[in-house]
């Protein structure tokens, strides 16, 4: 059994600012805290996109001293408020922010779905190709496909369409491929799971701001500032199961459990 950790949208801003009267940066390293205390058996981190909340280059410097702090590998990719030349020049690197790392008896697919002309997603410019040949490599092994936007409408009422360009170029290609067992996406800000195109999918709320599910409320979406939330992802076999922490260490303890 592997275990890696989904963080998204952390939304950082320069040192010293705040986001809707909240601090992107604090809520970042309590999550990581949590990690490091809950999960230090983990494989990986993953924070899928939307890193920093304008793609101000001192909030990836910030990014940076902040994970050079965690003793597990951290792997990222960046969202539709991110700046992917200001991310590079803090990060090093060049090209698309994405990565296939090989976890032995799974792949994991780490994709950049920044469309640089609108807050869509997008996986033109040779990501389509990078994918489909990402996949045939691990066709012998399960795999796990993650990217910042999801690629179809996730019924939430202030969103009432996806915004990811060619999903159907998407999915043909994943689809394609039977060992895509999970995808994991973020952006929504919203936690969502099920199933896409047969594909079981689990988004998750992020540690920054998060959205209200109002079913009655259609345009600018309500933000609200719950608790940061992470995932935690158990592939085991070819087995995916995913655990959700939501601030549960501030919840009032009603029965004490059993100790270790």
């Amino acid at each position: 059994m592997q275990k890696i950790i989904h963080i998204t949208d952390p939304h950082f801003v320069a040192p010293g600012k705040m986001l809707y009267g909240i601090d992107p940066a604090q809520r970042l390293c309590d999550t990581l805290d949590h990690v490091s205390r809950v999960h230090a058996d983990a494989k990986l981190i993953l924070i899928t996109g939307d890193l920093a909340d304008t793609g101000d280059p001192a909030a990836y410097v910030l990014l940076r001293e902040i994970l050079s702090d965690v003793r597990l590998p951290v792997y990222l990719t960046i969202g539709n408020h991110d700046n992917r030349t200001a991310f590079r020049g803090v990060f090093g690197g060049e090209g698309f922010v994405q990565a296939a790392v090989d976890l032995h008896e799974w792949l994991l697919v780490l994709l950049d779905s920044k469309d640089d002309i609108s807050p869509g997603g997008c996986l033109d410019g040779g990501r389509f190709e990078w994918l489909q040949e990402q996949l045939v490599r691990g066709a012998d092994r399960p795999v796990v496909v993650a990217m910042h936007h999801s690629p179809s409408d996730l019924h939430v009422p202030c969103f009432r369409t996806c915004d990811m360009k060619e999903t159907e170029r998407f999915f043909s290609i994943v689809k394609k491929n039977a060992s895509v067992r999970h995808m994991l996406f973020g952006h929504r800000h919203v936690a969502a799971a099920g199933s896409l195109s047969g594909i079981s999918f689990t988004a998750s709320r992020g540690t920054a701001q998060h959205i209200v599910l109002d079913w009655e409320q259609y345009g600018k979406p309500i933000f609200v500032a719950a608790a940061p939330s992470y995932d935690v992802i158990m592939l085991d076999g070819t087995d995916v199961v995913v655990h959700r922490h939501e601030g549960l260490d501030l919840l009032p303890v009603i029965r004490p459990g059993d100790p270790k």
